[in-house]
């Protein structure tokens, strides 16, 4: 299994408020993790909020899975607890008042993706030359898009993009969204935040992601956000589960 992954700080921001983790537990368990976080509520909550859902996720796949949990209910459990962090320490911080965050997070193991989503983060799956989102938009423009009120250019420039109407935390939180995923030979995953998704459209991210290393191609793509006015924090991560050509032995 490769990976690439990229953080960096828009160019509106002071600080990154965006986290991200690719973690690999194996031998103790044979599972990776990757999840990225955008966080939201200030210059201080946004930041605190990714950074304790990102904290939160892996110290709960680690406990759980070294527990031998079925896995199915690691993730649902992950962002449950991450949502009762988050707003615990916004309740203990007037400055925190309304933080929360985005969250998609992928467990992987052989041809099996589970997959947990709230907020407007995004992941992908490239497959030959076809790309397809497996992740729904929580937000006002997505519920628009779905409804077939707006095509997808138009959503990539609606200025309600940002409402998002589910995270982590914020007003009451939400668990998320849970999906178990198929990968084949070839696949590729590609989580990202909404600073590469809002600036670069998805057939952009499937090209460069299955023409170069995930390393460059994470490069490429931040780079490509930037030339393209850069001002949200842009996080993304690329997954090859397995060698060009097929399987690992």
């Amino acid at each position: 299994m490769r990976a690439g992954t990229r953080s960096s700080r828009g160019r509106s921001r002071d600080i990154n408020q965006d986290s991200l983790i690719y973690r690999d537990f194996r031998p103790q368990v044979d599972w990776v993790l990757a999840a990225v976080a955008d966080g939201m509520g200030g210059h201080q909550g946004g930041e605190v909020a990714s950074r304790l859902a990102v904290e939160t996720l892996v110290a709960v796949v680690d406990r759980e899975l070294t527990a031998s949990a079925v896995p199915e209910s690691v993730l649902p459990l992950a962002f449950d607890e991450a949502n009762r962090r988050i707003m615990a320490a916004a309740a203990a911080s007037p400055t925190r008042d309304g933080m929360g965050t985005t969250l998609t997070a992928a467990l992987l193991r052989g041809p099996v993706a589970l997959l947990g989503h709230v907020g407007d983060s995004r992941a992908y799956l490239v497959r030959g030359h076809e790309v397809s989102q497996l992740t729904q938009d929580h937000t006002l423009v997505g519920a628009m898009l779905r409804n077939g009120d707006l095509t997808e250019v138009e959503a990539m420039g609606h200025p309600q993009r940002h409402l998002i109407t589910r995270a982590l935390g914020g007003d009451g939180g939400d668990a998320g969204d849970f999906s178990r995923h198929l990968l084949e030979p070839g696949d590729i995953l590609v989580l990202c935040t909404d600073g590469l998704h809002g600036l670069v459209d998805r057939g952009e991210i499937g090209e460069l992601a299955a023409a170069k290393d995930p390393r460059r191609a994470a490069d490429d793509l931040v780079r490509l956000a930037f030339r393209r006015g850069g001002h949200d924090d842009i996080s993304l991560i690329i997954i090859e589960p397995w060698e060009r050509g097929g399987p690992a032995a």
